[in-house]
């Protein structure tokens, strides 16, 4: 072998060798870190990483960014004007605002019944169209989130089953939440009493309230409310010049020395604002409640201290609901007690169609028993803000001179049977 040959021969190998050695140190090197890694995943497998501490600390940081997105979006929608449950202004910061809504009611209504009309002539078939109610109402917040006020002003008013009429103020208040579900209401104001007339007259799920609750309940009234609301239990105490009185200055009402009304209610399920609607819309969380009314007023005049109470209980099954409610008055004046009570339901028979069913029962009420069967269906357009109702009422007894007649009832001269046929277009928006 030549020289030449002998030293490439010598090169070669002496590459390969090296070229090995080397190679298995890397793989050495590569084989070390994939067992490290290997480690790694085994312990994030096995969850170690993710100790209990660390767990804290991740769900504060989320539950931080979500109230901070929450208090973002909730500025974004109070500041500036737009349309939220009704037209609203506000100021930057969401100190003051003013929201706007619109109630409107127009209303037919066809009674058959015989009133002796004073010619000796019987009047059978008596209709109709009236503007029930137009009212507008103004709320909202001012100095900042803890103070509150509330006005409503019926441009329009047919009712005599209310004290206040057409061009009159229904409410006029002005509310401070003190913290811990406390909060303290000074003007004129519904008065904390009865389950149905709690609700806004456009959220009913009949064309009104019933003839029962809006004759032994307790109105509005001038005063001082204080309130309290908490998840399961929420109460209302009143202290006002006197009952079922509105507009009055205090020289007025000296007949009343004073009149106090209380609520309390207590939820098994659901949540308070599904109860703000007579409606349990398709869709909706089952929800049970009762709840329980007081009213004392003391008369001057009288020498006396009449007294109120009611109980109610409601319940909803989503796409369904049931009422009852029980009514006491006691005059104090050694005359019979007063006791009236209603039972209503309804259930939807398509997504935006209710049939409902109400009955009604007093004694000692009025100059006759009353006892009323009202068989009503609804169209919900957009809910209560726009809806068409029907009813057919039926008197099982004879409706006297003295009954409200802001339903549709009217003084039956003695006779049984009356009936009558009602449509109305509501708009609440």
């Amino acid at each position: 072998m030549s020289l030449t040959k002998t030293v490439g021969f010598v090169a070669v190998t002496t590459l390969a060798i090296g070229g090995a050695a080397f190679g298995a140190e890397q793989n050495n090197d590569l084989q070390a870190q994939i067992a490290e890694l290997q480690a790694q995943v085994a312990q994030l497998k096995g969850g170690q990483w993710l100790t209990e501490q660390r767990a804290a600390e991740i769900r504060g940081i989320v539950t931080d960014v979500l109230a901070d997105s929450e208090t973002r979006s909730s500025l974004q929608g109070a500041s500036g004007s737009g349309y939220n449950g009704g037209f609203f202004l506000s100021s930057a910061d969401g100190n003051f605002s003013m929201k706007i809504n619109v109630l409107e009611q127009i209303r037919y209504t066809y009674n058959n019944q015989e009133v002796d009309n004073g010619s000796g002539a019987l009047t059978e078939n008596v209709s109709g169209f009236e503007n029930k109610r137009t009212r507008l109402s103004f709320g909202g917040n001012m100095v900042d989130s803890t103070w509150s006020y509330k006005l409503g002003y019926y441009l329009g008013y047919s009712n005599s089953n209310e004290d206040f009429g057409a061009g009159e103020l229904s409410d006029a208040s002005v509310s401070k939440d003190m913290g811990n579900g406390m909060s303290l209401t000074v003007g004129q104001f519904k008065l904390p009493f009865s389950a149905e007339y709690g609700m806004d007259v456009g959220h009913l799920q009949f064309n009104d309230y019933s003839v029962v609750t809006t004759s032994m309940g307790t109105g509005y009234g001038q005063g001082l409310m204080l309130g309290y609301n908490a998840d399961a239990f929420r109460a209302g105490i009143a202290y006002v010049n006197a009952l079922n009185t509105v507009n009055e200055d205090w020289g007025n009402v000296q007949a009343d020395n004073w009149a106090f009304t209380g609520r309390a209610e207590f939820k098994f399920s659901g949540d308070w604002a599904q109860f703000n609607d007579g409606q349990s819309w398709k869709g909706e969380g089952m929800g049970a409640k009762v709840g329980a009314g007081f009213a004392a007023a003391d008369s001057n005049t009288a020498d006396s201290t009449p007294t109120r109470f009611t109980i109610d209980g409601t319940v909803d099954f989503g796409g369904a609901n049931l009422t009852a409610a029980y009514y006491m008055s006691d005059a104090d004046d050694g005359s019979a007690d007063q006791n009236g009570f209603t039972i209503a339901g309804g259930v939807f028979v398509t997504d935006d169609f209710e049939v409902a069913l109400r009955y009604e029962n007093a004694s000692d009420v009025f100059a006759d028993d009353f006892s009323t069967l009202e068989v009503g269906g609804n169209w919900y357009v957009s809910k209560n803000a726009a809806k068409v109702g029907l009813a057919l009422g039926y008197a099982l007894d004879t409706i006297a001179a003295d009954v409200p007649n802001s339903t549709g009832w009217l003084d039956s001269n003695g006779d049984d049977g009356q009936w009558y046929l009602q449509a109305q277009l509501s708009f609440n928006f």
